[in-house]
């Protein structure tokens, strides 16, 4: 999933409600006696355990046959503030990114871990407000600055801090935006500077869409069996979103699992009736016409 659209929930959510194993890219995140557990004997380049304490004292199980490792990757173009040539990929570096991740050697030495697409038959797609996910993400940076009281006094936690740290972010990279442009297929405009006056953190509403739109390519061009959840449905119709995750996964739904805490998340009110127009307009800008099918649900 694009980061902070419910891939941890989803994750402990299957744990908790089977006792089963989940999987991530990132092993070097995900460590037992200082080391990347791999989740099968076969592929020692991922994907590598969530738990691996866990799963190896025996108490999750590993899927068996007719069921599916659910296994986190955020694959690329998602970081946040960047600059554009870090953000703006092909579809192959998309797709290629989605089989990357990371993990921790017998000597405690980060190593890139690519596995093959070979061995992945079905996909579950995360979608989440953008509204919410890109002031989510702001939480994310102030965890991140924990200890700089100076950072976190000029931008705090409240509408006029993230509007402020937006007001910053804005004005950043202005000459690169101009030279790595993001065309609109419908304005023919490059978005970067057509909506850099109208939106609060308009880039990364760029990633967002640009992310879903190669999200969306690679399971086609993956040939997937796929199922996308939105992350509000945990708030609004949790017992079954939850049943249509785990009958997708072949999974055997044991308890109701984790508490949804999701819905005191809502971020709307940060943003200016303009605003959300604006956002509107961008992404329908650029979304592809599949993604605009999954986000026209945050503007109806």
């Amino acid at each position: 999933s694009f980061p902070i659209s419910g891939t941890s929930y989803t994750g402990a959510l299957v744990r908790s409600s089977s006792s089963t194993a989940t999987a991530t890219n990132y092993g070097s995140s995900n460590t037992f006696n200082r080391m990347s557990k791999q989740l099968f004997d076969w592929s020692t380049v991922g994907p590598f355990m969530t738990d691996p304490k866990s799963s190896i004292n025996g108490k999750l199980d590993i899927p068996k046959n007719g069921t599916y490792v659910l296994t986190k990757t955020h694959c690329g173009g998602y970081c946040f503030g960047c600059h554009p040539k870090q953000y703006v990929q092909t579809q192959t570096e998309f797709r290629n990114d989605c089989l990357t991740g990371d993990f921790l050697d017998e000597f405690g030495g980060k190593q890139k871990a690519m596995y093959d697409a070979s061995i992945v038959d079905k996909a579950v797609h995360l979608v989440r407000d953008p509204f919410d996910n890109v002031v989510s993400r702001f939480h994310l940076k102030r965890n991140q600055k924990q200890g700089n009281a100076t950072w976190l006094a000029a931008y705090p936690n409240s509408i006029e801090g993230f509007r402020n740290f937006c007001a910053y972010v804005n004005t950043r990279l202005h000459t690169a935006e101009e030279n790595f442009p993001v065309i609109g297929a419908r304005s023919n405009a490059n978005v970067l500077v057509k909506y850099r006056e109208k939106i609060p953190c308009y880039s990364d509403f760029v990633r967002y869409v640009l992310w879903h739109n190669h999200a969306i390519e690679t399971i086609d061009e993956l040939g997937l069996d796929h199922l996308t959840l939105h992350y509000e449905d945990y708030g609004s119709n949790h017992r079954e979103t939850t049943v249509e995750l785990f009958q997708f996964l072949g999974l055997t739904l044991e308890s109701e699992g984790d508490e949804f805490h999701g819905s005191e998340r809502y971020y709307r009110d940060y943003f200016t009736t303009d605003d959300i127009q604006a956002v509107q307009e961008l992404l329908r800008d650029i979304a592809s016409n599949e993604n605009w099918n999954l986000l026209r649900r945050y503007f109806d």
